[in-house]
């Protein structure tokens, strides 16, 4: 198998195999390939649109090569591709504290600021939150409070290859798909969104395949890549090995509609301010 070839594919907007998808992540990750080379080879997936096997591939680089955590059977992760330009207030980080404050173990994957003004790093890190690398760390966060951050440079380290591409592009790549699926405590269960219709089935198909045993897949219908209480949200929700599609509306369960411009967000001040006045609404 050669580079020249699966770029050639792609350049034809032609589908790789897993393999080759496998094949084409390992030497990115690897830092094989230059910058130039790395983003036309990103756009061109992008152009072409990512398939279920490409993100397959490239999971299985991924999730080998990551630094992993022993935790709960039974944690969560509430990480989101991101990427859905809506400029809103760390919203999934946010449902991360308040469901492990309730109880739920919470495995938050998350990073830094990529296609947005504050990522879950930034925000944690405004709130005081000290971001560790340490497993045993991380591994005693979570027993004691219900909660660790698995910050992804820490733990995927091999995307230093990529991230001066990635910020450099400023727009959404199949990375953004990625980062949900690679956890690297190996979380069973997890709600993701994602910033378009169309990756609702394949995520939740892709979650299936891995052996994800819970997992809900949504988008709002008005582009937030969360459950949305602007508008209706669809989801596809993976149980029992299988999956059904629904559409959740939050007025059948008393909620009125808002109206997006009351959730956006700003700089990580700005998101970690508004989230503490949340804490403290009666």
């Amino acid at each position: 198998m050669k580079i020249s070839e699966i770029k050639d594919k792609l350049f034809n907007k032609n589908n790789l195999q897993k393999n080759e998808s496998s094949f084409l992540f390992n030497l990115i990750l690897e830092g094989s390939l230059s910058d130039i080379d790395i983003a036309s080879i990103l756009i061109a997936l992008k152009i072409k649109e990512e398939t279920k096997d490409e993100i397959i591939g490239a999971v299985s680089v991924l999730r080998n090569k990551s630094l992993k955590i022993k935790a709960p059977s039974n944690c969560v992760d509430t990480c989101g591709t991101g990427g859905d330009m809506s400029g809103t207030l760390n919203i999934s980080t946010s449902a991360a504290l308040i469901a492990a404050s309730a109880g739920v173990n919470i495995a938050k994957h998350g990073n830094r600021s990529i296609s947005s003004k504050s990522g879950s790093a930034d925000m944690l890190e405004m709130l005081g939150y000290k971001i560790k690398s340490q497993s045993k760390d991380l591994e005693k966060s979570i027993k004691d409070f219900n909660f660790c951050f698995m910050f992804a440079q820490y733990h995927h380290s091999a995307m230093k290859n990529v991230i001066n591409v990635r910020r450099n592009l400023g727009t959404r790549t199949i990375f953004n798909l990625l980062g949900p699926l690679t956890n690297p405590a190996s979380a069973k269960r997890q709600i993701l969104g994602v910033f378009d219709k169309k990756w609702i089935n394949v995520h939740c198909e892709v979650l299936k395949d891995l052996g994800s045993e819970k997992a809900m897949v949504v988008h709002g219908e008005d582009g937030l890549d969360e459950i949305s209480l602007c508008s209706k949200t669809l989801i596809a929700e993976l149980i029992d090995n299988k999956i059904k599609y629904y559409t959740f509306n939050p007025v059948d369960y008393g909620y009125d509609f808002i109206d997006k411009k009351d959730i956006l967000g700003k700089d990580p001040e700005y998101n970690a301010k508004a989230f503490l006045k949340v804490l403290e609404a009666p």
